[in-house]
């Protein structure tokens, strides 16, 4: 019997639990498999510079979470070329990812292998539609695999933030997916949503394994590929393009922070920093524990909102949407005005 078509027939109320349980599961299961292999294999990342942790913590949780979801992806991509692609797409960057754990590499190599990426899932028909022109779907649809994959990237700075918003990312395509009928899609993104918690589980501060660059490029990019996939509505552009940027709205704001601080103080922005949300709330005073419920809430926040959106009026869409850029806008400059630990440091001295 077609696995596709076996897991098409059985009913939502056990299908969608399973493809949430089955890499929730799997993930705690291996994620330790993980961390060992990271400590005899020496695959380390080792405290110093702008990183939080003190002690030497495991890489390889990526390859845990991506175990973890592969058999629910794969099921779900098997009948469908454009949900194959991404898997495929998925799997090269977390490769790439971990080639950046264990031997580094340049970011432009990284950008390079992004791109592809990108290019592979317009080619696949996985694009953006900007206004319904396709000259410009192209660039667009890179930018947005890029923007996401980078922004879940950089996020990763301090322990549970990038898995704790993929998790409630991953729920909000994964509600829109299933209102939609869209079964492969909506499980697809349950499995990421599950693999992603069970990893929490040993990445929620103090974490004792990292998700590394392998686990954060999947992450990323599945998440960005999956919101293209999403059947958003295709008459008005203000609801697709609301829906589409709340879906990850959290991480694409860190991102926006803190190329905007680095630009404004003259730095490169492809360099690490202290710069970030999760930087200047724990200078703030706030614990780790706390920062990463409040990114994980307001992910979960972003996406109900998506879900809200994507299929009202654009009247009303775009009374939203000026709200958000307001509040965008507000707390930007807000947390611009905040210390980060280096400048703490600085005055201390």
């Amino acid at each position: 019997m077609d696995p596709v078509n076996a897991w098409g027939d059985l009913p939502a109320a056990i299908r969608y639990p399973l493809a949430f349980l089955i890499p929730l599961l799997a993930t705690l299961i291996l994620t330790p498999v993980a961390s060992r292999a990271a400590h005899r294999y020496g695959v380390m990342d080792r405290p110093g510079g702008h990183k939080t942790h003190r002690e030497a913590t495991p890489y390889l949780g990526g390859l845990a979470v991506a175990a973890g979801l592969l058999v629910i992806a794969a099921i779900a991509s098997g009948a469908n070329g454009q949900l194959l692609t991404i898997l495929v797409g998925g799997v090269l960057l977390a490769g790439v990812g971990l080639a950046d754990d264990v031997r580094g590499l340049a970011a432009l190599t990284r950008l390079g292998f992004e791109v592809i990426a990108g290019v592979a899932l317009w080619m696949a028909g996985v694009r953006a539609d900007v206004l319904h022109q396709v000259w410009i779907n192209l660039p667009v649809t890179i930018l947005w695999v890029v923007a996401v994959t980078n922004a879940f990237n950089i996020i990763d700075n301090m322990d549970g933030l990038a898995t704790a918003a993929a998790v409630t990312s991953s729920l909000g395509i994964a509600t829109i997916a299933a209102i939609n009928g869209d079964y492969l899609v909506a499980s697809f993104a349950l499995a990421v949503a599950g693999a992603s918690l069970g990893f929490l589980r040993y990445n929620f501060p103090p974490a004792t394994i990292f998700l590394g660059d392998a686990g954060s490029m999947l992450l990323g990019f599945l998440i960005a590929a999956l919101i293209l996939k999403l059947d958003l509505p295709v008459g008005a552009a203000a609801p697709r393009a609301l829906s589409t940027i709340l879906l990850a709205a959290v991480p694409l704001f860190d991102l926006t922070l803190v190329m905007v601080a680095r630009l404004r103080e003259g730095r490169p922005v492809y360099r690490g920093g202290s710069d970030h949300l999760s930087h200047r709330l724990a200078a703030a005073g706030v614990p780790k524990r706390t920062i990463v419920c409040i990114v994980g809430g307001a992910q979960l926040a972003c996406s109900g909102l998506a879900l809200v959106a994507y299929r009202q009026p654009q009247g009303v869409v775009l009374a939203l949407g000026m709200g958000v850029a307001i509040a965008w806008v507000g707390l930007l400059l807000l947390l611009l005005r905040m210390p980060t630990p280096a400048d703490l440091s600085s005055s201390a001295s």
